[in-house]
């Protein structure tokens, strides 16, 4: 039997804690050696300025089978869409069948948060109380939520280039989390005023100056996810130890890297590891208070995988969904 779960459903079965502690379990399972994922596959549409991602991934220790289709178009906020849409398939790993149809576009949002506070954990100083993030879409929320999960957070700070925007999200934010949010009129103002920096937009070009980066910073580069795309500049890169979801994907995916390895900038041997190195120990994140540290995410289609089966256990112990019935 197939089991539907909506957005709602997915609200009130998942916790950011356990949507946290199951993208971990994932990059340890992977960093073990125990997973089969290749590098996603996107069909581009240049015409309408959209791309289609698919994401399959098992993880052979827990038996997790599942495939994400994904969707990008930034220009659908201006149709009141999500920019990012999504669908998950799960699989029973022992037949093949599908046992869950869900939201993806949440699990995204979810994993995306989740993923961010793992490597955080790990690279950011354990005193971080301000963050600041590029960006008031979607996937801005969850960074706040899951980084206020890990970090004693005080204050947020938030910079878009359309300001109002920035400024609703500030409002709603502050109500619903219960803690200082401002938007910023310059990028520098959070550059320069955040111990923790998240980049969650769809730019092409680096959204702040690299120069204006202060001893000990940690930055999630989470927003750019094609060879094309950059949202951090190469100051950023040269001065950072770089941490990356995956090398395959960031090496094919990531402009972040991508454009200053070609420019001579950087070597594909400055990427210092792995988060799933850091997860097992191989590694060590963050080495003293001031160094700057850099986590680039393509994302990762374990991140999926396990959030979409935490979710189904859930919803299964739970009674959570509607059964669709078989195909």
């Amino acid at each position: 039997m197939i089991r539907f779960l909506s957005r709602k459903d997915l609200k009130q079965l998942l916790t950011m804690e356990e949507a946290i502690a199951a993208v971990e379990g994932a990059f340890r399972e992977y960093g073990e050696g125990r997973c089969h994922v290749p590098v996603r596959l996107p069909v581009e549409v240049p015409e309408l300025d959209g791309t289609l991602l698919l994401m399959p991934a098992f993880l052979g220790g827990s038996e997790i089978l599942g495939t994400k289709l994904v969707s990008v178009y930034p220009r659908n906020p201006e149709k009141t869409l999500p920019s990012v849409i999504a669908l998950y398939v799960l699989n029973d790993a022992q037949t093949g069948q599908p046992v869950a149809i869900m939201d993806g576009t949440y699990i995204t949002n979810l994993r995306t948060g989740a993923t961010s506070a793992v490597a955080s954990k790990y690279m950011a100083r354990k005193s971080s109380t301000v963050l600041g993030i590029f960006g008031a879409g979607a996937q801005a929320e969850f960074q706040l939520w899951a980084l206020k999960t890990v970090f004693p957070l005080r204050k947020v700070l938030v910079y878009n280039r359309t300001p109002v925007k920035a400024e609703a999200f500030a409002r709603e934010m502050e109500a619903k989390y219960e803690i200082s949010v401002e938007p910023a009129s310059r990028p520098e103002a959070v550059v320069r005023d955040s111990h923790i920096l998240v980049t969650a937009t769809t730019s092409t070009t680096p959204v702040f100056q690299g120069r204006d980066v202060t001893p000990g910073t940690h930055i999630n580069a989470i927003g750019a996810f094609t060879p094309q795309m950059q949202e951090v500049d190469e100051a950023v890169v040269q001065e950072a130890k770089i941490v990356v979801d995956t090398y395959q994907g960031a090496l094919a995916e990531a402009g972040d890297l991508l454009i200053p390895i070609q420019r001579g900038v950087i070597s594909k041997e400055d990427i210092y590891a792995e988060l799933s190195e850091l997860v097992l120990g191989k590694k060590v994140g963050r080495t003293g208070d001031l160094e700057i540290t850099l986590f680039k995410s393509v994302g990762f289609a374990i991140e999926d995988a396990a959030t979409a089966k935490l979710a189904y256990d859930k919803a299964l112990q739970q009674g959570v969904g509607t059964v669709i019935g078989d195909l």
